[in-house]
C-alpha cells in the first residue's frame, strides 16, 4: 500500500531528520533564525489566502499578459517573468512581471508599505507562490497579497501606464540597451527607465540618454595612423569607411562640422559614433570615407628627397613636415616655392599631382593657421581627387 504525504506532512518529517542526532553532519545545512522564523510565520498563516483574493491577483497577471515580452526586453529585474516567459507559462510569467513592477510606483508603496521591504525579488517570490498554487504564505506576503486586492483597481491603473509607455519605446530599447549597460551597468539603465517611467523624463530625453552610448561594439581593424589628438582605425566592415578617434575630448564634433563645412577639402564624414578600443575602452569617432594614401606616400616622399636633396629641408622624416607646418615663416615660404619649382623640372609627369598638393595648402591654411600638415593625413578619394583627414 503507498502512502502520499501531503507538503505539510513532508515538512515536519524533514524538520525530524533535521533534528536526527544520528546525522549531526546535517547541521552545517540548517537554516538560519531568519529562516526558522519565516517558517514559523507560515505555519501559523496555512491557507490565509481566500479564493477571492487569488482570483483578484490572478486577474491582474493575465491583463498583463500582452505586456510581457516588451517588459522583459525592457528589464529592472525580471528575469522570474522572463524564465516563465520562455517556458510558455504565461500566466506566471504576467503575474510575476506586475508583481515585479509595484516595487517601482511610488504611489503603490505609500499604500503597501511591506512592498517596500519585500523588494523586487521578494515580490517575484510571492507571485510564483500564487502563481503555483502554494499554502505557504508569510505573514507579511499575506498582507501584501490582500493589500493588493484591496487597491486592486489602483495597482491596474498605475502598472497599466507603464505598459504603453515601455511598448512606445521598445524599439529604442532593444537597439540601445545592451550598448548603455555595457558602458554604464544595469544600475544605471535601472534608474534611467525609472525617472522615464514614474519620473519627470519624458520619452525624447530618455531616448536621448540611452542612445549616448550608440554601436560602442562597432568592429574595428589595426590602427591605420595615429597622432597627438587622434586614432584611425580601418571598418572591418565596409572597407570605403574608417574611424577617426578622438584622444582628446570635444575633437570628434569639431571635425565633423569642419568636414562637412569644407567637402572640397576634407574627407566626407557621414556620423559620429563610439567605437570599442582594444582595451576596452569606449571611443568617440567620425565615420569618414576611406582615401587611398599610397599614392601621396610616394609623391611625400619624392618631394621629401628633393627638398633634402636642394638643402631646403632636414634629411629626416620631419624635415617636410615642419616646413609645411610652418610656412608663415618666409624664410619658409620660400624654401617651399623652390622645392615646386624643382619638383615640376624633376617629375614632369606629376606636374598636376604637385599643384594640387599646393592647392590643398593654401586651401588649408585659409581655414586655420597651424594646418596639420603631415605624410599620413592626405590621400585621394574614389574620383582620385586630394583630400584630408585632419585639420
Amino acid at each position: 500500500m503507498k502512502y502520499i504525504l501531503s507538503e505539510r506532512q513532508y515538512d515536519l518529517l524533514v524538520e525530524q531528520w533535521w533534528n536526527d542526532p544520528k546525522h549531526p553532519e546535517w547541521k552545517k545545512f540548517a537554516p538560519t533564525d531568519y529562516e526558522k522564523r519565516e517558517l514559523k510565520k507560515a505555519e501559523t498563516t496555512l491557507n490565509n489566502l481566500n479564493p477571492h483574493t487569488i482570483a483578484t491577483i490572478a486577474q491582474i497577471g493575465t491583463a498583463f499578459i500582452p505586456f510581457v515580452g516588451p517588459l522583459i526586453s525592457a528589464g529592472i529585474g525580471l528575469a522570474d517573468a522572463g524564465l516563465y516567459y520562455k517556458e510558455g507559462d504565461k500566466n506566471a510569467a504576467g503575474l510575476t512581471a506586475a508583481f515585479s513592477m509595484i516595487p517601482f510606483v511610488g504611489k503603490l508603496v505609500s499604500k503597501i508599505p511591506g512592498v517596500k521591504e519585500l523588494g523586487v525579488k521578494g515580490m517575484a517570490a510571492l507571485s510564483t507562490k500564487i502563481a503555483k498554487g502554494s499554502k505557504y504564505f508569510t505573514q507579511a506576503e499575506t498582507e501584501i497579497a490582500n493589500a493588493v486586492t484591496k487597491y486592486r483597481t489602483e495597482v491596474q491603473q498605475q502598472l497599466m501606464e507603464i505598459a504603453p509607455k515601455l511598448t512606445s519605446v521598445m524599439r529604442e530599447v532593444n537597439l540601445y540597451k545592451p550598448n548603455f549597460v555595457k558602458k554604464y551597468g544595469e544600475e544605471k539603465y535601472n534608474s534611467l527607465l525609472i525617472e522615464f517611467l514614474y519620473g519627470n523624463k519624458n520619452k525624447s530625453t530618455f531616448i536621448s540618454k540611452l542612445k549616448d552610448v550608440k554601436n560602442p561594439t562597432i568592429k574595428i581593424k589595426p590602427v591605420l595612423g595615429a597622432g597627438s589628438d587622434h586614432k584611425v582605425f580601418q571598418s572591418s566592415v565596409n572597407p570605403n569607411v574608417v574611424f577617426k578617434a578622438e584622444v582628446r575630448p570635444g575633437e570628434v564634433q569639431k571635425w565633423y562640422n569642419t568636414f562637412k563645412k569644407y567637402p572640397d577639402v576634407f574627407a566626407q564624414p557621414s556620423k559620429i559614433v563610439k567605437v570599442k578600443g582594444y582595451e576596452g575602452e569606449i571611443l568617440n569617432a567620425v565615420a569618414i570615407e576611406k582615401l587611398n594614401v599610397g599614392p601621396f606616400y610616394h609623391l611625400w616622399n619624392d618631394l621629401s628627397k628633393l627638398g633634402s636633396k636642394l638643402n631646403k629641408i632636414a634629411y629626416d622624416d620631419r624635415g617636410l613636415e615642419n616646413l609645411l607646418k610652418n610656412l608663415g615663416n618666409v624664410t619658409n615660404k620660400q624654401n617651399w616655392n623652390d622645392i615646386m619649382v624643382a619638383a615640376k623640372k624633376e617629375y614632369p609627369n606629376l606636374i598636376q599631382k604637385i599643384d594640387e598638393f599646393n592647392n590643398m595648402i593654401n586651401k588649408l591654411y585659409k581655414i586655420t593657421p597651424k594646418p596639420d600638415i603631415r605624410q599620413y593625413n592626405l590621400g585621394y578619394d574614389k574620383k582620385g581627387v586630394l583630400k584630408a583627414l585632419d585639420i
